[in-house]
């Protein structure tokens, strides 16, 4: 009975699961006698996920170098001009515009999405022309601070804007954005070190754009000051801004700031962070560019290891005209001592080699007690017997012998022939 029972139970609940329509919710008798299933990886038509979401392929801003939410260069160039069209028609319509902009970003308890597109007007009226106007710059002073705020937002898109814009200023109005810039990079360097990447990457590609098209000296003081940051990836980005700017810049204006600038890579040098030294060893080869002589006198002030490090980066870089002259000399006397001896004498003609021997013995026989070096053409035992009897030959004069008391081919020396002549009784081997 019980089993008739267990059967049409189990019956009635396969027809409700196949005539079930109502988005696979169980009917009253199925869910009482429910049975746990195994899990499955997910509903069938939710397995396929997009591109986008969580545990599927990456794609868009997960590909660049900074990880998911990363921003480049490329990003900002194009939002440069990815902003509503506008017209102006006048000066006066250009302030009011301006002063629209200003109370908004002055204030941040406007809707973020406002100030977001205040940021874009900013934009807007550059690709219209606004910088041909002379209001534009005075209006441009007093935005300074509503500029700097909106860097220091807490919303990622408001920073984000407020990078670009800064960048497209610096790119549109070069060295004119000096003032602006001056006030604006401080703020740029404290997202470095921010854990949200938009963030973060949006400072450093601000920086990169201020630095190549806003040339002002008064940048460098604090370019080098966040070099000595407590911040690892500060110092680390402070050094490839400072080898950027090396290679953009021209040497007058950098002159003013040249011992500033040979401490900070001297430090960067000795900087107790692997990354943030590989960096530092990459503004040597800017400095050296400028100020050869500097250049020098930093490398002879280094420790013997960290010189030895900075060779190894350079040569291994291609760049060994940066190296001092003198280590140029040192290391490439180095070199020859390395090779592997290749003897000319073993080509030549056995003529011209005895004549070569007999013109050098006869050099060395005109200085009195002096002795003959080694050569690797003279027989080593006959060099050897030559040296043990020369304290006896001392009262025969070596002058007496000539370039041509030797035989072609011959290796005794004088010194042994000297004793010959004096009556002494000598055994000479010759090869």
């Amino acid at each position: 009975m019980r089993r008739l029972i267990c059967k049409r139970i189990c019956d009635y609940k396969s027809f409700d699961d196949e005539e079930s329509v109502d988005g696979n919710r169980p009917s009253s008798a199925a869910s009482a006698f429910k049975v746990p299933a195994p899990k499955t990886s997910g509903n069938p038509v939710n397995s396929a996920r997009k591109p986008g979401s969580a545990g599927g392929p990456k794609v868009g801003g997960a590909s660049k170098e900074g990880g998911a939410g990363a921003v480049d260069e490329d990003d900002f160039i194009k939002a440069f001009t990815d902003v509503p069209s506008v017209q102006i028609y006048s000066s006066r319509e250009l302030e009011e515009t301006l002063n629209k902009i200003r109370e908004i970003l002055s204030d941040d308890k406007h809707d973020w999405d406002q100030r977001a597109n205040a940021l874009k007007k900013i934009r807007s009226l550059l690709v219209a022309g606004a910088a041909q106007y002379d209001c534009f710059f005075q209006h441009l002073r007093l935005l300074d601070g509503a500029l700097k705020l909106s860097a220091k937002d807490l919303r990622s898109q408001v920073v984000r804007e407020a990078c670009i814009t800064v960048a497209h200023l610096s790119t549109v109005l070069g060295n004119k954005f000096d003032h602006g810039a001056e006030a604006i990079v401080p703020t740029l360097f404290n997202l470095v070190p921010n854990s949200a990447k938009v963030m973060a990457t949006s400072g450093c590609a601000a920086i990169r754009f201020i630095i190549r098209h806003t040339h002002v000296p008064r940048l460098i003081p604090l370019i080098t000051s966040n070099c000595t940051s407590k911040s690892v990836p500060v110092r680390r980005r402070s050094f490839e801004f400072l080898d950027l700017l090396l290679q953009e810049w021209q040497t007058h204006s950098l002159e003013r700031h040249a011992a500033v600038l040979v401490e900070t890579i001297k430090k960067g040098i000795h900087d107790a962070d692997a990354e943030a030294r590989v960096e530092a060893r990459k503004t040597y080869m800017g400095l050296r560019n400028h100020f050869p002589g500097e250049a020098e006198t930093l490398y002879n002030s280094l420790e013997p290891s960290y010189q030895k490090s900075l060779q190894t980066y350079l040569k291994s870089s291609g760049s060994v005209a940066s190296l001092p002259q003198s280590d140029r000399s040192s290391s490439s006397s180095q070199e020859s001592l390395n090779r592997p001896f290749s003897s000319k004498w073993s080509t030549a003609n056995p003529s011209t080699v005895a004549g070569r021997v007999s013109a050098g013995s006869s050099k060395a026989s005109s200085l009195p007690g002096s002795l003959q070096r080694s050569r690797s053409d003279i027989d080593v035992n006959a060099a050897a017997g030559a040296k043990a009897h020369h304290a006896a030959g001392q009262s025969v004069r070596s002058g007496r012998l000539g370039a041509g008391a030797l035989n072609a081919g011959s290796y005794a020396s004088l010194e042994c022939e000297a004793f010959w002549r004096s009556g002494r009784t000598a055994k000479l081997y010759s090869v």
